[in-house]
């Protein structure tokens, strides 16, 4: 009898001991349920390794990749969690029906992103889901379908600062969008490469409105985006309610083609229906327009207010550098505009004007400001273009 207890004891020891073992086993290099409960990151990090094992890690509110990983699902980045692609590390979000939804959370890219675009009925790829998002990093996030990259909507703010965004060489649609109400904050880093050939929809790097939105940018560059279409707007197009601030930053080297029945106007900016853009640092340059409006247009209503910065080196066959047109205002208090005696800062035009004009609209200058003509600096004068153009001077008010 006593050896039967001490057999059952001894046995019953070893199983608790296994039980320890396979416990610690499970428990080392992974999370646990209770952890999960609790902490939002170790939550997401625990998705992430459910679609591949060793990806994702935890560390306080960060979850960080240590692996590549392709999303084939909906992925949500917790509230106040900052989601970490480091460098020489991709993520995909490419497949059908993937997604990364991103509400109030950082988004820090060192490596790659790879997304999905976003069609008019699309909740694919990168979704600003709500609240405050910062996209950081010097990484690149690249689109690899049809469609807008990034769209931000409804009260929604997006802050860009430092990442790449790289768009595609034939889309059909504008890179990034801030429209009903969505506000779009750029401080560094780029957006290029996107070619949009649409008839009917505009911009090729940015696009502020389809009623409302915002776009300020501090920093950064917008290049080497291509659009079509009238008032295409080939780096920043404006319309609506919408409305633009540059205080910093380049827009430099975009293209609005002209195609058909379509003229091209306004390579680096084009405003539109009531838009307002107030220019108070930074270079709008080396833009090309198929038509007119080399660097900036504004019309059918719009404002441009230039208080500050350079507009150089754009051009088109009509009106170089600005052209302000049927009921629009220009209103320049700073900055400088070149002519065409400026060798490499001038605007050009081959047909007319290369500095700009202004045509069934009012210009009104402020205390200061400068443009040249002629290689002469003109401030408070009477026209930015040829000798024949109208455009009367009056004090701004």
């Amino acid at each position: 009898m006593k050896t039967q207890k001490f057999l059952f004891f001894g046995t019953l020891i070893m199983v608790m001991a296994f039980a320890a073992v396979l416990a610690g086993c499970a428990t080392t290099g992974s999370i646990s349920p209770s952890q999960t409960a609790e902490d939002p990151a170790a939550q997401l990090a625990a998705e992430i390794n459910a679609i591949k094992a060793g990806s994702a890690v935890a560390e306080g509110g960060t979850v960080r990749l240590t692996g590549d990983v392709q999303i084939t699902g909906r992925l949500t980045v917790p509230a106040g969690v900052t989601f970490t692609v480091p460098a020489s590390v991709t993520l995909d979000i490419t497949a059908e029906g993937a997604r990364l939804d991103l509400g109030d959370v950082t988004l820090t890219v060192d490596g790659t992103v790879n997304a999905r675009g976003h069609g008019d009925q699309s909740e694919e790829g990168i979704k600003i889901n709500g609240g405050t998002v910062v996209i950081n990093g010097s990484g690149n996030i690249r689109l690899q379908s049809k469609g807008r990259l990034l769209r931000i909507l409804k009260d929604k703010k997006l802050t860009l600062d430092g990442v790449t965004l790289v768009g595609l060489a034939d889309n059909d649609d504008v890179l990034v969008a801030a429209a009903e109400g969505g506000t779009f904050i750029m401080k560094s880093g780029a957006i290029t490469g996107n070619t949009n050939n649409s008839e009917k929809r505009r911009g090729g790097g940015v696009l502020v409105g389809d009623d409302s939105g915002t776009f300020i940018m501090e920093g950064g560059t917008i290049s080497g985006n291509i659009t079509k279409c009238s008032n295409g707007g080939g780096g920043v197009y404006v319309n609506g309610k919408a409305t633009f601030t540059m205080s910093g930053g380049t827009i430099s080297g975009n293209t609005v083609r002209s195609d058909g029945e379509y003229s091209g106007d306004g390579g680096g900016v084009a405003l539109e229906g009531g838009a307002a853009f107030t220019m108070t640092g930074g270079t709008i340059s080396d833009n090309t327009a198929g038509d007119s409006g080399g660097g900036v247009l504004a019309i059918h209503g719009a404002s441009f207010t230039m208080q500050g910065g350079t507009i150089s080196g754009n051009n088109a066959p009509k009106f170089g550098g600005v052209l302000v047109h049927v009921h629009s205002t220009f209103i320049m208090e700073g900055g400088t505009i070149y002519g065409a005696a400026e060798g490499a800062n001038a605007n050009t035009a081959k047909e007319t004007a290369a500095l700009g004009t202004l045509a069934g609209g009012q210009a009104k200058w402020g205390s200061g400001g400068t443009y040249t003509k002629g290689g002469v600096p003109q401030s408070g004068g009477s026209d930015i273009g040829r000798s024949d153009d109208t455009l009367i001077a009056v004090p701004a008010k």
